[in-house]
């Protein structure tokens, strides 16, 4: 009798065994059911990056990347979409056809995101737009690069805004006498680094670079800001070029930008002034954001991604000197126009530059900036504008870059 109750005591709990074990079984499919019918349409037909770079440098070159939005992969056509805001893109393209600069190239990216809203090449000759100059690295960087220079130089806090430096002859000039030290007081000049960046004087930015940097030291921190790197997923841009200089009055020149070797992109050169306004971190720049597939099936995304390439406190006393050369540095003149009801909203920095050199040939007129809303710094934009002139002058770039800051605040992210 007792073995018959062990028996039917033990099969009953056998029963609740098996019971609770489908259970669990139909619990474990519904989950996965549900996560497999929930989970959001994420690369069902994926595609090779190195297929899509193809496409899109293909028509970048041919400057019709926005028409032709679609790829057709074995017979599979895949769309594109694009970070562009289309109404910034119109107002960019109509003040070039007012302006009818010989050549040019307008960048504005999206700080926090990288997004690149307009890219933007223009030529009087033709009377075109392209797509491909704004992504070509065949620029030299002139003045742009001291914004690296200085970041180099503040990092191990060998020179700070304040440090005082002697100078001989014009700041616009770097020759071998320039930067040797003169006993004979009668003209010599001093001036602080902050004054330095502002008028973009040279005989200053080599001294400095040649009294508290090396070489390598130079080229290291070129590198963290972009230099010889690839700076975008989605396309095969011209890196832009820094070659590591000598010491002594190489040095100098490298330092200082005066020089045609060191050469950049425009993407690059609005992607300086965003390192600046992201408190030193690097958010690479994004023309594609998503490839669609057929069956609305996200087949790549470019994700946004970020890296802490300078230190914060570096970071805001670039700021400081990058808002000096608007306030009272060489382009103080152009921001006067800004409306004082945006101005007085916004923080704004920028650095000039100018040379003659690079591909294709002519004087190549920089600017660059970052314009950010003291309410909601996450919805600050980075400028670049470079102008390149044959024979004569038609519009400084800093005057572009202040009408592009103004129509953006004014008309698509209005400020209070």
């Amino acid at each position: 009798m007792e073995k018959v109750s062990r028996g039917m005591k033990n099969k009953k709990i056998n029963i609740w065994v098996v019971a609770g074990l489908s259970v669990l079984a139909v619990i474990g499919y519904y989950a996965t059911y549900k996560e497999e019918t929930t989970k959001s349409p994420q690369i069902q037909n994926k595609i090779e990056l190195s297929t899509l770079k193809n496409h899109v440098n293909y028509h970048l070159k041919e400057s019709n990347l926005y028409e032709s939005n679609s790829i057709d992969i074995d017979g599979e056509k895949y769309s594109l979409e694009f970070s562009i805001n289309d109404e910034l893109d119109k107002f960019v393209k109509k003040r070039l056809r007012y302006y009818r600069p010989d050549m040019a190239a307008i960048v504005v990216l999206e700080n926090k995101t990288g997004k690149i809203l307009t890219a933007v090449g223009y030529d009087r000759k033709e009377k075109t737009f392209n797509d491909y100059l704004p992504f070509s690295g065949t620029h030299p960087s002139a003045s742009i690069f001291k914004i690296v220079t200085t970041a180099e130089l503040f990092e191990d806090g060998e020179v700070s805004p304040d440090s005082e430096f002697k100078f001989r002859g014009k700041g616009t000039t770097l020759y071998k006498y320039q930067l040797k030290e003169k006993k004979d007081a009668r003209w010599v000049r001093h001036m602080s680094f902050q004054k330095a960046f502002a008028y973009s004087n040279n005989v200053v930015f080599g001294k400095a670079a040649i009294e508290n940097t090396t070489p390598f030291e130079l080229k290291e921190m070129a590198e963290r800001l972009g230099f010889n790197q690839e700076l975008m997923e989605e396309l095969s841009i011209s890196k832009s070029t820094f070659i590591m200089p000598e010491s002594g009055y190489n040095l100098a020149e490298i330092a200082s930008g005066f020089n045609k070797d060191t050469q950049m992109s425009p993407v690059h050169c609005a992607l300086l002034s965003s390192v600046v306004a992201n408190d030193g971190a690097l958010t690479y720049p994004r023309l594609v954001t998503k490839v669609i597939d057929n069956k609305s099936h996200i087949a790549w995304e470019n994700e946004k991604h970020t890296k802490q390439v300078i230190k914060k406190e570096v970071s805001d006393e670039l700021k400081e000197l990058m808002r000096a050369t608007i306030n009272k540095g060489t382009a103080r003149r152009k921001f006067r126009n800004l409306k004082s009801r945006i101005k007085k909203n916004l923080d704004i920095g920028g650095k000039t530059g100018s040379i003659t050199g690079g591909f294709p040939f002519g004087k190549r007129d920089w600017f660059t900036s970052f314009a950010v809303p003291l309410e909601s710094p996450n919805d600050g934009i980075s400028v670049c504008v470079m102008n390149i002139n044959f024979k004569k002058w038609y519009v400084k770039s800093a005057r572009l870059a202040q009408e592009i800051i103004q129509y953006y605040y004014s008309d698509i992210k209005k400020l209070e």
